[in-house]
């Protein structure tokens, strides 16, 4: 029973993990950007070598600029500020007289004056035509009729009639013209800047004053057709307003002679006697009131007690005359009573007396009574009267206060009128003085001048950007080189990745080296840094346990060609260079590859021979002398591998071998092409797995690794193979990596 070894590795991490616990090492940027520094450098080199390129076929341009300042003041000399305003100082309205200045109808005007409709440089028909143009019109001639009808070629050219080709040329020429100027406003001032880009500078100086002088003209027509205008609506307004004024007072006149009274004094008379009537009627209504009451009494008294008891409370004189009379009778009667009886003739006429005095007081109570009846009728006809007549002259006080009502509100409509005809009077007079004293809106402070200098294209700036595009480009390239890489260039990264510690470094001598040139390397130089990789990969075997140390030792890897067999060869030397007796058996049967590297001719005696019985163990082993290392080599091919590497007799000859060697190494074929790892590991106490530095994936090792443990194999760790060291110490990501030193050669003789 064999002794199974365990190797020290690092604490186990999930496959694809990474070290997030470090900040941003600014060094390792670096050395990154040194490594990659060809990435950088071709691209710049590219980029400014285009720009350069394409700056030679650019054609130079040259801007003039011309300032113009708006003013802000006014300098009118008659108010007419509501006809022709000024400019405000406000951002809007300076945006606004830029618009103006770019508008197609002010550049119409600058064409028409310059003639730029003959210039090849706005004028792209005047142009040679290029290449690629005539060849498409070609093209279209030799079309056949019908497709170019199809085609739509022929109603193209029916349409462009000389009048509408015409207008479309002045067209482009406007827009060629308005894509030259560049109207901007300095700052937040009233100034404007008119810059004009051209091939020839003093073309552009030109263009740029003409536009300022143009802008001038334009604001000057602009205020005298307003003026004009404005003018023209005056007069037609002030006739209208001269009609108007006339016709108000023509209706006043006329409403004058309709009236009785036409002044303010008739209102006045109507006003006293008002108050004359009033106080009449004030009367009148006492005295009606005077009259029924007296009627009322007296009424009363002869309801209450009669005629005798009304004549009691009259005042006439003849009722106390005859009441005196009555008296006197009556006492005579009752004087004469005693002496004469009723029938006596004298009492008879007393009493025929008494009668005729109480009926004359009756008679008189009665004609008063009716005369009272006749006072109260009397004062309430005149009362009635007295209210008609208030009555009426209120009505013609109303009629006089209406009529002089309507009066006024005439006098005020035609005062209103004849005000408004004079204001508009006075501005038409004003307007009319002002043609001849308009004054443009802004002023030219800078004429243009003919630069010296071109401003496009800013050669500087152009190669600047792409050389900043370049380096962005060459660093977006690395950044992505970077984030596609899935290789191991660190042990860390195969530590983290894959759980397993890396063992040694075996530095790479260029891939065009053999085997056997390799094995000579390492034979002729054993201080160089290969020797020392392998010696330290097998002090990392040995002091896995000090007290028995493994005895057989696989070695695999992910794919084919990550370096493998060359390790197993190195790593049997190291071993019999310890005065260790070491053999190496080769286990890939699909494609054997040692006797190749040690240079053997063909021989029966063979591992499959071994396992088959034809020959025996000692026929097989192959001695080489140079290297002091066995080797079982397979000679011939066989598709049965895993049948051959399952047997007992492979796992008796694994145990003969043990026995007889201090030290076997197995060399089987990639875990992940065959399964003839998974067969063979079970015979070895320890594994060894190879990753090519910067080629092995991060996926196929993680995924051969986790493999082999998943049944029960022992990994003790990994060797990095074919490792740039300069790069590889480049490559460090901080200067606690174990490749961050990696390039140091003073222990080494290489």
């Amino acid at each position: 029973m064999t002794t199974r070894h365990e190797f020290p590795t690092t604490p186990t991490q999930q496959p694809g993990a990474e070290e997030t616990n470090e900040f941003f090492d600014l060094r390792s940027a670096l050395r990154l950007l040194w490594v990659r520094k060809w990435m950088l450098i071709i691209p710049v080199l590219f980029c400014v070598g285009l720009a350069a390129v394409v700056l030679q076929k650019v054609p130079r341009l040259y801007t003039a600029t011309a300032e113009v300042m708006l003013n802000t003041r006014q300098t009118n000399v008659v108010d007419i500020e509501t006809v022709v305003t000024g400019i405000p100082a406000d951002s809007k309205f300076v945006d606004g007289e830029i618009a103006v200045i770019t508008s197609a109808q002010l550049m119409s005007r600058v064409v028409e004056k310059l003639r730029l409709d003959r210039d090849p440089e706005f004028n792209s028909s005047l142009r040679p035509t290029p290449f690629l143009s005539e060849w498409i019109d070609s093209v279209k001639a030799s079309l056949p009729e019908k497709l170019r009808l199809a085609l739509g070629f022929e109603e193209v050219d029916a349409l462009a009639n000389p009048a509408e080709q015409a207008e479309r040329e002045r067209l482009s020429v406007v827009r060629a013209l308005q894509r030259a100027v560049d109207v901007r406003q300095r700052g937040l001032s009233v100034v404007i800047l008119i810059g004009m880009e051209s091939e020839d500078p003093r073309k552009a100086a030109l263009i740029a004053n003409t536009v300022a002088d143009q802008y001038l003209v334009d604001q000057l027509e602009a205020k005298f057709e307003a003026t004009q205008r404005a003018t023209s609506w005056l007069n037609e307004r002030v006739s209208e307003l001269r009609e108007r004024v006339e016709a108000s007072e023509a209706a006043i006149e006329a409403f004058k002679e309709q009236q009785t009274v036409s002044n303010e004094q008739g209102v006045d008379i109507t006003t006293q006697q008002l108050a004359e009537l009033n106080s009449q009627l004030i009367t009148a209504r006492g005295a009606v009131a005077e009259a029924r009451a007296r009627y009322a009494q007296v009424d009363r008294r002869i309801q209450e007690g009669g005629i005798n008891a009304a004549a009691n409370v009259l005042s006439s004189p003849l009722i106390l005359t005859l009441r005196q009379q009555r008296a006197e009778l009556q006492r005579r009667r009752a004087e004469l009573s005693n002496r004469y009886g009723n029938r006596h003739p004298t009492m008879i006429n007393l009493e025929a007396e008494i009668s005729d005095v109480s009926s004359a007081v009756v008679a008189e109570v009665r004609k008063i009574v009716e005369g009272l009846r006749n006072d109260v009728a009397v004062a309430e006809a005149r009362e009635a009267a007295l209210v008609d007549s208030l009555e009426a002259l209120e009505g013609r006080s109303l009629n006089l206060a209406r009529s002089s009502v309507e009066l006024r509100q005439l006098e005020r409509e035609a005062a209103a009128d004849r005000l408004i005809y004079e204001n508009f009077l006075n501005r038409f007079r004003e307007t009319s003085e002002q043609d001849g004293l308009l004054q443009p809106d802004a002023r030219i402070i800078a004429s243009a001048e003919p630069p010296s200098v071109p401003s496009s294209p800013q050669s500087k700036l152009v190669l600047a950007v792409a050389g900043a595009g370049g380096l962005l480009g060459g660093l977006a390239l690395i950044f992505l080189v970077e984030m596609l890489n899935r290789t191991f260039r660190l042990p860390e990264e195969v530590e983290a990745a894959t759980g397993a510690s890396v063992l040694a470094y075996i530095p790479s001598l260029g891939r065009r080296h053999r085997h056997r040139q390799i094995l000579n390397y390492a034979l002729q130089k054993p201080n160089s840094a290969l020797s020392e990789s392998i010696r330290n990969l097998r002090t990392a075997l040995f002091l896995a346990n000090v007290d028995a140390p493994p005895k057989v030792v696989m070695v695999t890897s992910s794919l084919s060609g990550e370096g493998k067999s060359i390790t197993s060869m190195l790593l049997a030397r190291a071993s019999a260079q310890m005065r260790k007796s070491s053999v190496i058996v080769d286990c890939d049967i699909r494609r054997p590859m040692m006797q190749t590297a040690f240079g053997l001719e063909h021989r029966d005696a063979d591992l499959i021979s071994v396992l088959q019985d034809r020959t025996s163990l000692d026929d097989a082993i192959v001695y080489d002398k140079e290297n002091d290392v066995h080797l079982v080599p397979v000679m011939q091919r066989s598709p049965q591998a895993a049948d051959i590497l399952s047997s007992q007799r492979f796992a008796n000859l694994i145990e003969e071998l043990r026995g007889r060697f201090d030290f076997v190494v197995l060399d089987v074929p990639p875990v992940l092409l065959v399964s003839d790892a998974c067969v063979v590991g079970k015979y070895a106490d320890l594994s060894i797995y190879v990753i090519a530095w910067d080629s092995t994936r991060r996926e196929a090792a993680t995924q051969g690794i986790r493999l082999l443990r998943s049944l029960g194999i022992r990994v003790a760790g990994a060797v990095l193979t074919f490792v740039n060291r300069d790069r590889a110490s480049r490559h460090a990501s901080s200067m606690q990596s174990a490749f961050a030193y990696y390039g140091n050669d003073d222990y080494y003789v290489n």
